[in-house]
């Protein structure tokens, strides 16, 4: 089931790209509630933080990293404002990807609100309901987390 939806957001995003609109336009960054930040912005999101933030590092070449953008999106529209869901583009960001080890794409890093807890980093292409689970584990009173 992946591969023909792969097929059409690389095919897509080649139509984009062949019109013109450059490798930016290949993001769907502006789109509904995920938000293209840089590493400066980052930074100001963390120490503000309000609830969990999902990062998603990609980069627009990154077929994996167009299938994510979907399924980030769900997240964002099904959790509202218990999540916010920001992505950093590597190429842009080659600094802050270099210190934070970021080698595999798509990579996705969970960051609690409760700064006590620690952020949890995951590679590759992970589902909306899988993403959903691991936010509400990560957001979870410390009580109602499984003894590990």
């Amino acid at each position: 089931a992946l591969l023909p939806r792969y097929r059409a957001a690389t095919r897509d995003a080649d139509r984009r790209a062949r019109g013109g609109l450059g490798g930016a336009a290949l993001h769907v960054a502006g789109a509904g509630k995920v938000q293209k930040i840089s590493g400066e912005q980052l930074e100001v999101e963390i120490a503000n933080r309000d609830r969990t933030l999902v990062v998603d590092f990609f980069a627009n070449w990154c077929g994996p990293c167009l299938l994510l953008a979907t399924e980030l999106e769900k997240v964002a529209e099904q959790l509202g404002d218990k999540v916010k869901v920001l992505k950093i583009d590597v190429d842009e960001n080659q600094d802050l990807s270099s210190m934070l080890k970021i080698e595999g794409l798509p990579t996705i890093v969970f960051i609690p609100q409760d700064s006590s807890k620690p952020a949890l980093r995951t590679e590759g292409l992970l589902p909306a309901q899988q993403i959903m689970d691991i936010v509400a584990e990560i957001a979870a009173p410390a009580a109602e987390q499984p003894a590990n």
